[in-house]
């Protein structure tokens, strides 16, 4: 008697099994951070939505712009040492946290230091920044919060380069929801009239948060030993410094713009930009996480790049490009959701932008590429010099017409840096161990 053939999955079911089984770890990595991006996006906005209900304008003013200069100065304070994880941690042999901590602990150094030079411009050479540092105490708030944030982040990155995406997600979950629930309870303070207890929820949420995840990894066998050893920085440093002109050839021109359309179309068009770019920011995050997540998990191994790459091309663009579209087509209904004025003004803007989605797949991903092929120096130079080439534009077109001319610009830059960063994407994806490009077996 003959046997039954064992049930197949049908062909699609199989393949995206497959896929699931092969880059598991991409995938976990870039959902984690999309959905710990999503987390932050959907909690910041209740956050403060809920602060605006419970306090005065004066309180929330002065509370957004002191996490602010926190979210900034502590960004910078991480100097690249979170991304010099995601590429070492994965390498190492046995217990990786002892370099993990030494990494965090130097972090909040450079963040301290960071913090008093800003705190230093703040009181003696910039009265606006002064306004909001009304007393010591959201003096000391601020400069906690800038040590916390860098050393979060840290451990944020650490998380990715030890494979446990999901911890990473799950801290920023915490953040999130702490920070929610004690800015409910700081209303309930008689002194409300300061931004303080609004900061302070927000620092202690950052805190909680880290000492929440830690029983949990430790409960999971994940966490090793938090004593910091320092000496293994040595031989790391300069790698740290190269990631960190990278990182910040890519953030300053992000952060810059905003500024720009001030000083071409004014206070008025910055508004409605800074939202339809946030807008924008959201949609294109995918790309980004893939490039993080693909560096991760491609480190010091190239020949598992080719496939890794294939599948992040093909989540970005077969997730991104109908997400975007969505975007593009609904560009108004989302303005409106911010006022009248925000759709009248900055509608073409959104609608340009989510359709130039598909520069972003390649702009984004060529960043975790040269990471993995170890060209940081090479692609720091390049980042350089387009993210001056976006600054240009933007003026050039915001002073030679309105938004929509100077969006239309700053696309034009972007499809220019597509056009130079899109072959070595698609080489990356196709080429073989010796460097040719191999025929494709499907």
């Amino acid at each position: 008697m003959a046997h039954r053939a064992a049930p197949t999955l049908p062909r699609p079911r199989a393949r995206l099994a497959r896929l699931a089984r092969r880059d598991g770890d991409l995938l976990t990595s870039s959902g984690s951070l999309t959905a710990s991006t999503l987390i932050t996006s959907a909690t910041g906005f209740l956050y403060w939505f809920v602060a605006a209900r419970l306090f005065s304008p004066e309180a929330v003013g002065t509370a957004s712009a002191a996490v602010s200069a926190m979210t900034l100065v502590g960004t910078l304070g991480m100097f690249g040492l979170g991304t010099m994880l995601i590429g070492e941690l994965p390498r190492l042999p046995g217990d990786r946290w002892p370099l993990l901590s030494a990494a965090t602990l130097t972090a909040g150094a450079i963040a301290a230091v960071g913090a008093l030079v800003y705190l230093g411009l703040a009181w003696f050479a910039i009265p606006g920044l002064r306004t909001a540092l009304p007393g010591p105490t959201m003096v000391v708030l601020v400069a906690a919060g800038i040590v916390l944030t860098a050393m979060a982040l840290v451990v944020d990155d650490g998380l990715v380069g030890l494979a446990a995406g999901p911890f990473q997600m799950l801290r920023n979950l915490y953040f999130a929801v702490v920070k929610l629930v004690l800015l409910g309870a700081a209303a309930l303070l008689p002194v409300t009239a300061t931004g303080a207890p609004i900061l302070a929820s927000w620092l202690a949420g950052l805190l909680l948060s880290l000492l929440l995840l830690a029983p949990l990894l430790h409960r999971r066998g994940r966490l090793g030993s938090l004593r910091p050893a320092l000496s293994m920085l040595r031989g790391r440093t300069s790698r740290a410094f190269d990631y960190n002109l990278l990182n910040l050839s890519l953030y300053l021109p992000h952060v810059t713009l905003p500024l720009v359309v001030t000083a071409v179309l004014g206070v008025r068009v910055t508004g409605a930009f800074y939202t339809a770019w946030m807008v924008y920011t959201v949609a294109v995050m995918l790309p980004g996480n893939l490039a993080t997540a693909l560096f991760a998990v491609a480190t010091g191994q190239r020949a598992v790049l080719r496939a890794k790459l294939r599948t992040a091309l093909a989540v970005a663009l077969g997730v991104g490009l109908p997400a975007t579209a969505l975007v593009a087509v609904a560009a108004r209904p989302i303005m409106s959701l911010f006022g009248t004025e925000y759709a009248d003004v900055a509608t073409g803007a959104l609608r340009i932008l989510a359709l130039a989605y598909v520069f972003a797949v390649f702009r984004q991903l060529v960043v975790g590429v040269v990471r993995v092929l170890d060209k940081v120096r090479l692609a720091t130079a390049g980042a350089v010099l387009a993210g001056c080439l976006e600054i240009a534009a933007a003026a050039y077109g915001g002073a030679h017409g309105g938004l929509t001319t100077m969006v239309l610009w700053l696309v034009g830059v972007f499809a220019l840096e597509a056009l130079v960063t899109a072959p070595i994407v698609l080489w990356a994806a196709t080429a073989r161990a010796g460097g040719r490009p191999e025929r494709s077996d499907r």
